[in-house]
């Protein structure tokens, strides 16, 4: 049994070969020149002392860690599932990934001076090969882009396209499929008046952005139709919000929220002012969360591709470290999305 940790000179040791011969073997390269015997030899070495590689002497030969920093924090059901994706696709190409980020407030106005470098300079200074972000989750992510791109590290952002100079890749959800599918399926169903409900805070919040103006320009191309817009800021309650909508004279038919967090205000709003969902409000999340088809009643949403976002997050980040972009070019990916029907969707009740 190995005694701590056995190192290459060990193996060859061992095996009574040279060192280089033992490297050889063991990353299987150029192995054809070597007897068969000898290859038995040092692989059951290796296997007998417990050898792995030294990462550390590798990274000093290559310039690369095979680590990538992923700044994603498991916010709900979704971003847990892109997480198991760049996981899962990270470690079957031999790189690992370090996860971390920035603490969690409840302060997004970012009008606070920005002082916490402290979580991308822990990357840094592990010499991550590159990084995967979600920037709108707080402020302090504008910071780490300018860390990162002022040291030519690849970066892959996730629901949100940088800025060029940073030259990041992004990979986000088709905003213009997804709003295109929940106002046919509204249409289809008969309603004329309805709100969109969405989210404010930072400017970054793109993916937000996308659904309110797509949606909002597929409800312009019907005649007869209007869009009524409420959005939230982080500091209010979010179920007086969904109860002004409810309020309003003349009621909206339908309600789309920009996620299923705003989908369940709606829902708390509506018991509140004992309306029926659907009978009286249909209601539309986006994302298709956990909670979703678990709402009283299902609810009716978009569902978004986590796991595939987070597997081409990884394999476009990947790419860009291997060398397979010019420097000049920034990869774009827009996934696709599909409507989920559920029980919170009906025709537009009669009377309305």
């Amino acid at each position: 049994m190995a005694d701590g940790i056995s190192s290459l000179k060990d193996v060859a040791r061992a095996a009574n070969v040279s060192v280089p011969t033992a490297s050889r073997i063991l990353r299987r390269k150029g192995i054809a020149r070597f007897s068969e015997e000898t290859c038995e030899r040092v692989l059951q070495a290796a296997a007998r002392l417990r050898y792995r590689p030294n990462m550390l002497v590798k990274g000093l030969q290559t310039g690369l860690t095979n680590t990538v920093g992923v700044m994603v924090p498991p916010f709900d059901s979704y971003w847990s599932s892109i997480l198991y994706g760049i996981h899962d696709t990270l470690i079957s190409l031999d790189y690992v990934p370090i996860v971390l980020w920035v603490w969690h407030r409840d302060d997004y106005s970012g009008k606070e001076p920005f002082d916490n470098l402290e979580p991308v300079h822990r990357l840094i200074d592990r010499r991550i090969d590159g990084a995967i972000l979600w920037p709108p989750v707080t402020p302090e992510y504008y910071g780490h882009h300018e860390e990162l791109a002022s040291r030519n590290i690849p970066v892959v952002t996730i629901d949100h396209e940088l800025p060029s100079q940073y030259g990041a890749d992004s990979i986000t959800t088709n905003e213009e499929l997804g709003a295109r599918i929940v106002a046919d399926h509204l249409i289809k169903l008969g309603h004329r008046r309805i709100a969109h409900l969405g989210d404010v805070g930072l400017d970054t919040y793109s993916w937000s952005q996308g659904r309110r103006k797509y949606f909002e320009q597929q409800i312009a191309k019907v005649p007869g139709t209007s869009c009524i817009i409420s959005e939230r800021d982080k500091k209010v309650d979010g179920i007086e919000v969904a109860k002004k909508i409810l309020t309003a004279k003349p009621r909206p038919t339908a309600v789309y929220a920009a996620n299923d967090l705003l989908a369940r205000y709606v829902y708390l709003a509506a018991a509140e002012l004992n309306l029926r969902i659907p009978e009286d409000v249909s209601v539309v999340g986006f994302a298709d969360l956990d909670f979703a088809p678990l709402m009283v009643p299902p609810l009716t949403t978009v569902r978004q591709k986590g796991y595939e976002i987070g597997c081409k997050a990884a394999r476009l980040l990947l790419s860009r470290i291997q060398g397979k972009f010019v420097e000049s070019e920034n990869g774009s990916i827009k996934m696709d999305c599909e409507l989920v029907v559920r029980g919170s969707t009906a025709p537009v009740p009669r009377n309305s």
